[in-house]
């Protein structure tokens, strides 16, 4: 195997691996963003639940704890 063979084995190694470490890259950052976007939604939901309940105590003149 000359020089030139290494050199060119190297290169094209060097090209995969970059390609799949941007493609794994973009991966996990979407990932993170639907993890961040789950975690913003089920924030909302237990606000809403928050809101709800008081609502209902109110409705039903039920004492409660705040919190």
């Amino acid at each position: 195997m000359n020089i030139a063979e290494v050199i060119t084995i190297i290169s094209t190694l060097t090209v995969v691996i970059s390609l799949a470490v941007s493609l794994l890259n973009k991966r996990i950052e979407d990932i993170n963003r639907r993890i961040e976007d789950t975690n913003r939604r089920i924030d909302e939901l237990k606000q809403d639940v928050r809101e709800i309940r008081q609502l209902l105590y109110k409705f039903l003149e039920v004492p409660h704890k705040e919190g």
